[in-house]
This record gives structure tokens, sequence and C-alpha cells, in this order.
């Protein structure tokens, strides 16, 4: 044997061999009963969500006759759409307390109830009370805990899992519009209201389907490494003995000081790591007790720290998760996903009255274009997500590359008036928003633990219901003061070309982040 050869089998020779045990984790099932859940899901979108779009419809000719008009139906809308933002963090709070089951069902309940009661409606009070408000809070409730539900029970899929979900809420965008009407002609008002009603309890056994995902959990026995310093921490972890060097502590675990001599001094250590165990259920409880000096033959002598009380403000803190927007990349992030809902609701109420007035449209052609929209946005729930998982592609990344999208299809559909070039636009833009509607609320959840979704997706909610009115209004009026539509689409544009000026820097630092931490890590590896 040559000696460069005796050598390298030397150096083998002195790394130490690594030490592996087999752990059994709990993963999400990324299916199984998951599947159930988006059913669910799906089942509650097709009637309560799709109430957003079936307003003017449902509602317009009531508000007529209580002698309201437009802005009328702005005040009622404008109430809906602020109570179900606002809904978003105290869901978020709820299901940290409860589950997520049981948010789902009382927003679905809420939902029912504010349908139903809104039949009996004489006045614009009653309809705020009962669309405004029973309804936007069912409708918060709802979103916040689908999503979280979704979240828990997919992980690999969970793009896909959440463009599922919300193919209800096209369906019903689709096909409700054409029920409304028929129920309108054939019942009248408060009939239709109570009909939809008893539709909307097919939502409450929907979302009974949302199980804890505790219940359905995968078992996956991996095989770790284990490090030589926990190891060595661990083992001392169970040799803990609590010394007894003061009255305090004495009284604490209740031992007396004046021990009899023959009582064994083993049996005084098992008694008082029994009373630590009970007292310290955690290694992170454990950690909270501070070494005070050394006692006697070296042994550490240890003090323990009771633990704080929590004021109702900490207990607001912590159940709001509020420490999330003291990280700037999260703030980034609410933001940009306010700024790209609001630019999509507002071109959804401005471009049916573009069509008649500027494309000189009749309703029937105003239709099939919408029609075209809704339809384009069923097709990019599937197709957009399955894209997604495939290549791994970050929530976020499809933002941008969805904003890019639209900002050019919307900017060519400005100009156009002719109905097959309009029909083929309003596809390409259907295709394109649906990402919006499905990335959002990954785009969040991304950046935080898991534990902290329910607050991060309802802080996120509670931005767009800050955001959304004053910009929504501000928008509307740019197109009353320049009397032109292509000017206020435009200006709709502006706002995703806000998200690509913040967002895009965030993202390219982020890749250089990930790409150091990766190559540390290989390069840790090779040298181990």
């Amino acid at each position: 044997m040559d000696q460069s050869s005796k050598m390298s089998t030397e150096k083998i020779a002195l790394v130490p061999m690594q030490r592996t045990k087999k752990v059994v984790k709990l993963i999400p099932p990324d299916g199984g009963w998951g599947w159930m859940v988006l059913i669910g899901t799906a089942m509650s979108n097709i009637v309560n969500q799709s109430m957003l779009s079936l307003f003017g419809l449902l509602y317009g000719g009531a508000l007529e006759e209580m002698g309201h008009t437009t802005q009328g139906s702005a005040i009622v809308l404008s109430t809906m759409l602020f109570v179900t933002n606002l809904a978003g963090p105290i869901a978020g709070v709820i299901v940290k307390l409860t589950s997520t089951r049981f948010v789902a069902v009382t927003g679905a309940c809420s939902c029912t109830l504010g349908i139903f009661f809104s039949s009996f409606s004489t006045n614009i009070v009653h309809l705020i009370m009962t669309y405004g408000i029973l309804l936007g809070l069912g409708l918060g409730f709802i979103q916040n805990s689908s999503f979280v539900a979704i979240n828990s029970y997919f992980k690999i899929r969970k793009s896909r899992a959440v463009g599922l979900a919300n193919v209800g809420t096209g369906v019903g965008q689709t096909l409700m519009p054409h029920l409304v009407r028929y129920l309108l002609v054939n019942y009248g008002f408060r009939d239709a209201c109570l009909i939809l009603s008893s539709l909307s309890l097919n939502g409450i056994c929907g979302t009974l389907l949302m199980q804890p995902v505790e219940w359905h959990l995968k078992k996956v026995e991996e095989e770790v490494i284990i490090e030589e310093n926990v190891q060595l921490l661990e083992n001392k972890h169970k040799d803990i003995v609590i010394k007894k060097d003061s009255k305090m502590i004495n009284e604490i675990n209740g031992l007396n000081t004046n021990r009899r001599a023959t009582e064994p001094e083993v049996d005084r250590k098992e008694k008082e790591i029994e009373w630590s165990n009970k007292k310290f259920q955690s290694h992170d409880e454990l950690s909270n007790i501070k070494t005070s000096g050394s006692g006697v033959n070296g042994i550490a002598t240890h003090a323990v720290v009771a633990p704080q009380r929590k004021g109702l403000l900490s207990k607001i803190y912590d159940l709001f998760d509020i420490s999330l927007l003291l990280n700037p990349r999260f703030l980034n992030i609410i933001f940009g996903t306010a700024l790209s809902v609001t630019s999509i609701q507002n071109f959804s109420m401005v471009f049916p009255t573009f069509l008649q007035k500027v494309a000189d449209m009749d309703m029937q052609q105003t239709a099939t274009c919408m029609s075209a929209v809704a339809a384009a946005d069923i097709v990019g729930r599937l197709v957009l997500p399955t894209f997604q998982d495939k290549y791994k592609i970050k929530a976020r990344w499809m933002l941008i590359m969805t904003s890019v999208w639209l900002i050019i299809v919307r900017q060519i559909l400005a100009y156009q008036t002719e109905l097959n070039i309009l029909i083929v636009m309003s596809c390409l833009y259907g295709f394109g928003r649906s990402m919006i509607i499905v990335a959002r609320n990954i785009a969040i959840s991304e950046n935080c633990r898991i534990e902290q979704v329910p607050a991060a997706v309802g802080l996120g909610m509670l931005t767009m219901g800050i955001i959304v009115p004053p910009a929504g209004y501000f928008l509307g009026w740019i197109r009353d003061y320049t009397d032109s539509y292509i000017i206020c689409i435009t200006a709709q544009n502006v706002f995703l070309v806000l998200l690509l000026i913040t967002w895009i820097p965030d993202m390219l630092l982020l890749n250089i982040q990930e790409k150091r931490e990766r190559r540390k890590t290989a390069h840790v590896i090779q040298t181990s």
C-alpha cells in the first residue's frame, strides 16, 4: 500500500461514524380525508361565496323599491366587504382557541341566517344588518377557516388543493345568476331569498367535513443522524437533580429539611426527579431552570423561576400574533396581496359598465363576456396550481407572473370594441385572475410557521379591509373625474405595478440568501 492511500485510510478511520436512529413522524396526509375537506369547502363556496357577485341581481330591485339606487347599493356592499375582511383576524383567534371546523360551521350558519333574514328587509338598515354584517361575518369566517384546514391537510399539493376548493366559487358565479333570475321571475324577491337560504344549508353540511387533521395524520418512519452534543444533553437531562439548598425550595418540594439519617439518598433524589418531571413537561420548560452556582461536590445548584403571569395586552398580542407585523417581509406580502385584490375587484365592478358604454354591447353580449371570464377562471384554478406544484414555484413568483399577465391583457382589452376580440380577452383575463385568488393566502402562509397561519391570514384579510375601500373609492373618483374607462383601467394596472416594484427585489434577495444557505450546507456535508 502506498503512502497516500495509507494516509487517506487513516483519515477515514479518524472520522467518527455518525450514529443514526429511526424516528416516527406525523405528517399531513396530502390527500386522504383532505379530499373530503375540499368537497366540503366547494359545497360552501358554490352558494355562499357567490353571493358577492349576486348582490346587484338579487337585491337591486328591492333597493329601488326602498328608494335607494347606486349609492345605497355601494353602502351595503362596502359594509359587507369591510365586515368580511375584519372577520379574518377574529376567525384566526377563534381557530386557535377552538378548531377550524367550529369556525367554518359558525360562518356557514351566519351566511344562512344572513340570506334568510334579508328576505324580510323593508329598508336599507335591514339589508346592512343581514347582508352586510351577518353574511359578511360568515364569509370572513369561512374564508379563513377553510384555507387553514386545507393548509393543514396538504403540504406538497397545497396550491392544487386550494385551486380545487375555489372551483366551487367559480361554479357558483357561473350557475347561480341563472338560478337567481329564474327564482325572481317565478317566485319574487322574498321567496327567492328563502330558497337561497335553504340552499346555503348545504354549506353547513360541507363545513362539517372539516375534521381535525390530527385524526388523519400519516406515520412516516425516518432515519435521522444523532448529533453527539444533543445525545450528551439528553443523557444529562436524565440525571437532573434539583438541589434543595434553601427553605423555600424545601417547601415547594414538600420535603422536610430535617431528613432522617436513615433516609436513603437515592430515594431523596428519586423524589426530586419525580417532582421535577411533574412540574416541567418539556425541555423548553426545563431550560427555564437557571443555574445559580456550584453546589457541594461540584453538583450545580438550581433555582426554580416561577412563570410570569401575562397581562391582557400580552394575551391579545399573542392571540393575534401581532409579532408578525414586526417582520418587514410579512408586511410587504400582505400589502402586495391587498393591492392585487383591490385591482381585480375594482376591475370586476367596472367591466360590465365598460362593455355596455364603451363597447356598446347589450345585456346578452355583456353576459357572454362575463361568462367567458368565469369559465376561464375555473380552468385557471384547475390548471395553474397543477403547474405550480409540478415545478415547485413559490406562490409569490406565481403572483408576480400573473400580475404581468393581467397588466398586458387588461391594457389591450381597454382599447377593444369588437365582441369576438373581447370574448378572447375576457378568457385570458379570467385565466390569469384565478391565480390571484388561489395564491394570495398561500403566499402569506409560505412565510410563517404552521401555528401562525390562522393569524397571518386574518391579518392579511384585515389589511385588505383597510386598503380596498379607500383604494376602490380613489379608482372610482379617477373614472368619474376623467370620464375615461381606459384611464381607470390603467390606474388599476398601476396597483399591480406597485406590487412588482415591492416584491421582485425582495424575492431576488430571498433567492440569493437561499442559494448561500444551500452552498453552506453542502460545504458542511462535504467537510464532515
